[in-house]
């Protein structure tokens, strides 16, 4: 059984600020927090600090929400009202992506595309049962390579417009695919991003679409039905997207602690299917710092696979050091090479993955640096210097 409490033994561990945004995000899962919450209070914060975090984490309607119920009497009204107009963007724009959520939705199933919503509104609903705690300002869809034409050509129909290079969109096995299909309405400004088994660069193995599909869900919303993935696969997509961004917003462990507490999920079947992504460590990482950080309660099973893999912990230290003003595990290329090949389940696997990322081309190398067809090769070596420029080598400190 995993005793280990990295968190605990963290440098700047016990800033006051950065705890009040972590209990506000526990007391969802454990109300007996509010009274830590109190006692915080009652000793006094720096409050541009909390509102400062709050926003950074991506946890502004979190704490607005757990603050203003829980002890409202211990806020001066000018910092409650900071952090109800940091908050107040969620639900508006929430309600927004919803009702577009809808549309697209209806739009997609009299097309037959079957373009599965995820994220955004609809994991809002899955893991918080609300659109209030959740911060999202985009859609995001996964749908098959084949299909993108298609759902390009209706999206612009529809007053979208792409955000990426056409001539993508007919990526098919073998072309050039962005890093997301992204589109923007004309009217409203919404952003919809589409990702395919070609764009899902950081799952070391491609996705099943067949094996997805055989395990879909019904959510009903409003009167509304939409399918979605599991909340097993949703478990691991989540955990995979949070190491790709080394887990810089704690909005993200929230997102796993909040899925894995308020949903009953099939443990066994969740780590098959991390195992088969191999991607088993990136997956009991999320799940550790859901616990560690959050207080999400795992499986005995769950805490012994991640008492066995030391290095599990080690990351989480790393990651933990950039929400306490320290290191960045992605503020230079060689720590984030470093943090990629450790997260693996192997170090050859660890290996071959970051290097595949490292010299595969995005639309951000090519617009980087415009070469003719005929020297397309090239983009190899433009994506390494890129990110050398990009985010520096991390040999020292920025």
């Amino acid at each position: 059984m995993m005793e280990e409490r990295v968190w605990r033994n963290c440098p700047g561990a016990a800033n006051s600020e950065l705890e009040i945004n972590l209990c506000c995000g526990r007391a969802l899962i454990d109300p007996g927090t509010k009274e830590r919450i109190r006692q915080l209070l009652a000793h006094g914060v720096k409050w541009p600090e909390v509102v400062a975090i709050a926003e950074q984490q991506r946890l502004s309607a979190v704490v607005y929400d757990v603050l203003a119920g829980t002890a409202r009497d211990l806020m001066p009204p000018e910092q409650l009202k900071k952090l109800r107009d940091a908050a107040a963007p969620t639900a508006s724009a929430g309600m927004l992506l919803l009702r577009e959520l809808f549309r697209l939705h209806r739009l997609f199933e009299a097309a037959q595309i079957p373009a599965m919503p995820y994220k955004g509104p609809i994991l809002a609903w899955i893991a918080y049962g609300n659109f209030i705690h959740r911060e999202y300002l985009d859609l995001d869809f996964i749908v098959e390579q084949k299909y993108i034409p298609q759902t390009v050509d209706l999206l612009k129909s529809e007053g979208y417009i792409p955000q990426f290079d056409l001539r993508e969109v007919h990526a098919g096995q073998n072309g050039k695919a962005p890093g997301q299909y992204s589109l923007q309405s004309q009217a409203q400004k919404i952003q919809v991003e589409f990702h395919t088994e070609r764009t899902l660069r950081y799952f070391p193995v491609p996705i099943d679409f067949q094996e997805l599909n055989s395990r879909l869900i019904t959510v009903e919303i409003g009167g509304q039905r939409l399918r979605t993935f599991s909340v097993e696969d949703t478990l691991v997509m989540l955990c995979v997207h949070g190491a790709k961004h080394f887990w810089e917003r704690l909005g993200w462990v929230l997102d796993v602690a909040k899925l894995a507490t308020s949903q009953e999920v099939n443990w066994t079947q969740v780590t098959q299917i991390a195992a088969r992504m191999e991607s088993m460590r990136v997956f009991l990482l999320g799940l550790f710092l859901a616990h560690d950080l959050f207080g999400a309660p795992m499986p005995a099973q769950i805490l012994e696979e991640i008492g066995r893999d030391r290095t599990v912990r080690e990351l989480a230290g790393k990651i933990y050091e950039q929400y306490t003003g320290g290191a960045d595990p992605g503020a230079g290329v060689l720590l984030r090479a470093m943090f990629r090949v450790r997260s693996r389940d192997a170090f050859g696997q660890g290996l071959r993955h970051t290097l595949r990322l490292a010299l595969s081309p995005t639309e951000s190398d090519r617009q980087t640096v415009r070469l003719p067809r005929w020297l397309t090769p090239l983009y190899m070596l433009v994506r390494p210097w890129r990110l050398l420029r990009e985010y520096g080598s991390g040999l020292k400190r920025r």
